[in-house]
């Protein structure tokens, strides 16, 4: 009988032990380290992805800079030949060169327009489509640091200000955050500057004489008005 008593009894003892102030406490702690952990941003890998944003559109600016004018010649010279036209050859090719348009001759001449491919149209796609991946990594990453070291910074300010850290260790974590922020900041400004650039020799072909890149040219637009908006949300300290 003793022992039957004895087992509620403990029971009973560990259920308040659960519902002590102390015990709930440590539970709390516990979820929120393992939830602080868990949201970490990697700084490193954010500064990365902004740095080969920037290498694709470096590689955007090489792949929609035109060919020259004297290539174009050489086209509408074979476009003149086919068209039974060889006498007129050197003519339309020189008319090229001293124009910037592909001239094969005169009746020709609407036909190799239509046919001017002075920047790889498929090439530019892809390079375009991976920027756009790109892009929606970083942004999908870059407000989650920020906000990270927005707390961190409030975090290192609350602790100095208790003298709990010394103004040393204080500066040393905010030029960290300082320096991750620039070169993210450095990478995305270069972005837009080459996202800029790539637009700019489109529209340049388009002049020359090269049709179809209309969705081209407002996909450069669009990723350089992406990267100065992601720029924008950096606060350099």
């Amino acid at each position: 009988m003793q022992r039957t008593l004895l087992i509620p009894s403990l029971v009973f003892v560990a259920a308040l032990g659960a519902c002590a102030p102390g015990a709930q406490d440590t539970t709390r702690l516990d979820t929120g380290l393992l939830t602080a952990s868990a949201s970490d941003v990697d700084a490193t890998e954010i500064e990365d992805q902004a740095e080969a944003l920037n290498r694709m559109a470096r590689d955007l600016v090489r792949r929609s800079t035109a060919k020259s004018a004297a290539q174009g010649a050489l086209v509408g010279c074979s476009i003149a030949v086919v068209t039974n036209a060889p006498n007129r050859c050197v003519t339309g090719a020189a008319a090229g060169v001293a124009t910037g348009a592909i001239v094969g001759h005169a009746k020709g001449k609407r036909e190799v327009t239509k046919r001017v491919e002075l920047v790889s149209a498929n090439a530019l796609v892809r390079s375009v489509r991976g920027m756009n991946g790109q892009m929606d990594t970083l942004q999908l990453s870059l407000p989650d640091l920020l906000a990270e070291q927005d707390a961190e910074l409030q975090d290192l300010k609350i602790r100095r200000d208790a003298q709990a850290l010394s103004q040393a260790d204080y500066e040393t974590g905010v030029d960290a955050i300082r320096q991750s922020r620039a070169r993210i900041a450095e990478a995305l400004t270069a972005t837009i500057h080459n996202a800029e650039q790539a637009h700019a020799n489109l529209e340049d072909a388009t002049r020359q004489g090269q049709d179809g890149l209309d969705w081209h040219l407002s996909a450069t637009s669009q990723l350089a008005r992406e990267a100065h908006s992601a720029r924008s949300s950096i606060s350099l300290l």
